[in-house]
This record gives C-alpha cells, structure tokens and sequence, in this order.
C-alpha cells in the first residue's frame, strides 16, 4: 500500500482480512469505523485477522481477531518479509503465509479466499478525544457509498490483484484531507508452491 504523502509514526495503518472457505462470501468483509458504537475503535464489519504497522517498534504485527464482535484481538506474530519504513517513506508491505491466518494446516488448505481492506487514520476513533479524525480505506472517501468498500482475493491462483484489476477501486485523486492517509496505490499477490 502507498500513500499521497508519507508514512507517519503518529499514525495507524492496518490491513484487515476476513478469511473464508466460500469462494464468494455473501457477508461483508472488514469495514472502517466511522462513528460510535464501536468495539475497537478501527475496525466493523467481518474480520478475522489484521496486520498492524506498529511505529514505535518498526515492525509489522500480526493479530487474530478472538471473538466476532471484533471487541479482543491477541498478536499471533509478525509476517515473513517486510518493507522497512523509513523517513519519507509512501509504501507500507509485507509478506504472510496462509498458514499464519488459519488455526491448523488443514485450515489453511481448506480457505478459498479472503477478504482484504485497507484503512488509515490519524487515530483510532475515542468518544473522549475532542479533535477530528481523518480516514482513508479502500474506496472513494468522498463517496458514501463507496466508503464500505473492501476486495474479494480467490486463493486458489497466483496472480496479482491490485487498484487497477478492481477498475481503481481507490482514486487516483486526493479522497481525505491528509496526504499521508490518503491511499493512493495496493496490490496484493497470491503465490501458490
């Protein structure tokens, strides 16, 4: 994922994913909070796991959702291969196995797809902060309709799914006020062995 501007350490950067064993799911996948109530201050919708771009260590984190209101989440470990970020860095990436987002290998062998959302703020949404917040996640910001976007990735090919194979889900134009939210390019590759 690249940003308009740069990766901020003061910011929160997370990529949600919903696994499946349906090659089309029917129910939502993960979904930005945009207002009250929430559970986690993030994150709505169907999710499973999220990787985290945790700023004070540097490093990528993975977590597993552990229950469906997505109100508790526990780390499960960090991804195989990652981007380093440094200053005036635009590109958050990693790389994970499918055994690290399923409970056993049978599991794994079993998933079909996942679902995958991309979401940035400039903090996590607290009733108690007095101060705005600014979001950016896979669609058109601008668009409400387009706000509970997210993307469909079947498992079962290598290939290459990224912003222009979904007809440029997310604009090539400014779609929230800060440039270091504002999501300008994704893509993520499926790998088979």
């Amino acid at each position: 994922m690249s940003v308009d501007g740069q990766i901020r350490s003061d910011y929160v950067y997370i990529f949600a994913i919903r696994t499946s064993t349906d090659l089309n799911p029917t129910t939502d996948g993960p979904l930005p909070v945009v207002s009250f109530p929430t559970n986690n201050g993030f994150l709505t919708g169907n999710a499973s796991y999220f990787v985290r771009w945790t700023p004070e260590t540097r490093q990528y984190t993975l977590y597993k959702f552990t229950d469906s209101s997505l109100s508790f989440y526990t780390a499960t470990g960090i991804p195989l291969n990652s981007v380093d970020v440094t200053t005036g860095s635009k590109t958050l990436g990693f790389e994970l196995s499918i055994n690290q987002i399923a409970d056993t290998p049978t599991d794994a062998k079993a998933l079909q797809s996942i679902q995958v959302n991309l979401l940035t703020m400039n903090r996590l949404l607290d009733p108690s902060s007095g101060s705005s917040r600014i979001i950016d996640s896979l669609g058109n910001n601008l668009n409400i309709a387009e706000i509970n976007s997210f993307v469909r990735i079947p498992l079962a090919t290598s290939s290459v799914y990224d912003n222009s194979r979904f007809s440029f889900l997310e604009p090539s134009t400014s779609d929230t006020a800060d440039p270091d939210l504002d999501i300008r390019d994704w893509s993520i590759e499926v790998r088979n062995q």
